[in-house]
């Protein structure tokens, strides 16, 4: 998963790299044009004084008073080159030794009569232009070769290339500072969400950046409406248990006028009546369970299992009942307050029930999940038997002996949670060992 800044700096990248190139190419081409306008400039000028050294010579006729050329023609391959035609005799510069210019080859390259040709596999610029002096048609061709030229502004090119990227980094590194800076705000709203995940805050704290304002509003509404979801969820399941109630017992009398009268009827009547009423206890216990925790919500295991301990120890005043806690400081359970006080009520008191004296607590919690221990020092449940009650699930709340009372509800909300319960006996104390685990993190989804 790519994220913002590495796109952003991808398109800078690639869009600077276009725009670097076109202006590399720009400025060899535009300055390589003028380095040719600047030969060409001067090739012109040499030009008309080449023409003023063509004289007649009244013994020897046509030729070219080298007194009035330059002598860079003078000296051999100096890359200065020219030829002269008068009447079709050709006059050559020394610098040319036994060479000679093509005159009908090469590249035009802007200007009129300057053509790029390779003489002598080196760049050079020809310069073509016929004159008339005397009545007389004369063609000069002047020559320059350009390899050094080119050769500066090949080393031009890539200084400005290594400045370039040189360049690009430094932009780099600035886009990215700045992108840093401006995704700041993005990096605080991340952070919140982590805190309001793990239960530190309750909320996301509000900004002053305009774009991402909305974003930490909706989070919160969000957050706040499912609170009030569920609550009035929950307000409604007590609304009908209670509602229910009420035609139940109205039933039950009528139940109990057909048993008094002796009408046979009555007894399937009063079994449908009690099995509707499991059937609904049931179905409003699994309605209460909430299930994965609200963001911002991490409810300790010790503060309520000492709530829990003290009423236990008050039902179970005869037996003195002694709790041994093994219980980590960071444990906490992942869901909500009402499911831990179900989940634990059921497993202490089972365990308070079956106990000759002794009861042990431990809950620890790891990167991955909480694990809870009961045990105590009852009979325990043979080996068979456990499977047995593990098979049997909810319709153990039929039942009013043994360790089968409340499992209907620690199993349904191990299921909500996405955890599994294991039963066992405890190694130390010999009773029976309920073992719980839930995962840290469970997925807001409706477990069916």
């Amino acid at each position: 998963m790519r994220s913002i800044q590495s796109r952003l700096n991808v398109n800078f990248i690639a869009v600077t790299l276009v725009l670097f190139t076109l202006f590399w190419v720009g400025q060899s081409w535009f300055l390589r044009q003028m380095a040719y306008d600047f030969v060409a400039t001067r090739l012109n000028s040499d030009a008309y004084t080449l023409l003023r050294a063509v004289e007649m010579d009244i013994g020897d006729g046509w030729r070219i008073n080298e007194d009035n050329t330059s002598s860079v023609y003078q000296q051999p391959m100096s890359g200065h080159y020219f030829q002269v035609s008068v009447d079709g005799q050709w006059f050559y510069s020394r610098s040319l030794w036994d060479g000679k210019i093509p005159t009908e080859e090469g590249l035009a390259v802007g200007k009129e009569n300057i053509r790029l040709i390779q003489q002598d596999d080196k760049p050079t610029l020809v310069y073509a232009k016929t004159f008339m002096k005397q009545g007389r048609e004369i063609k000069v061709v002047l020559a320059e070769d350009i390899s050094r030229v080119e050769e500066s502004l090949s080393q031009l090119g890539w200084l400005l290339a290594g400045l370039g990227i040189i360049g690009l980094v430094i932009l780099l590194a600035l886009q990215i500072f700045i992108i840093r800076r401006g995704l700041a705000s993005l990096t605080e709203v991340k952070e919140d969400i982590t805190r309001l995940k793990s239960g530190d805050i309750r909320q996301l704290s509000s900004t002053n950046v305009r774009e991402i304002e909305p974003l930490v509003t909706e989070i919160n509404y969000l957050v706040q409406n499912m609170e009030l979801r569920l609550q009035r969820s929950r307000n409604a399941v007590g609304n009908l248990a209670h509602a229910a109630k009420t035609p139940l017992t109205v039933i039950d009398r009528y139940v109990d006028t057909l048993l008094e009268s002796g009408v046979d009827e009555g007894k399937g009547i009063n079994e449908q009546s009690q099995r509707l009423r499991q059937m609904i206890d049931r179905e409003l216990t699994r309605a209460r369970i909430a299930g994965a925790a609200l963001p911002g919500q991490r409810i300790y295991i010790g503060d309520e299992l000492e709530k829990l301990i003290r009423t236990l120890k008050a039902i179970y005043r005869e037996k003195a009942l002694v709790f041994e806690l093994d219980i980590s400081a960071k444990s906490y359970f992942p869901g909500e307050r009402d499911d831990l006080v179900e989940l634990m009520g059921n497993l202490l008191d089972n365990a308070s029930k079956w106990a000759s004296s002794q009861i042990r607590i431990k809950a620890h919690m790891d990167d991955h999940c909480l694990e809870l221990i009961v045990e105590d020092d009852g009979p325990g449940v043979a080996a068979d038997k456990r499977e047995q009650l593990m098979n049997r699930g909810e319709r153990l709340d039929e039942s009013t002996s043994g360790h089968g009372l409340g499992m209907s509800i620690i199993s349904e909300i191990v299921r909500q949670y996405q955890g599994r319960f294991v039963l066992g006996s405890s190694a130390q104390l010999g009773g029976l060992e309920v073992q719980v685990m839930l995962p840290r993190q469970v997925n807001l989804q409706l477990a069916e």
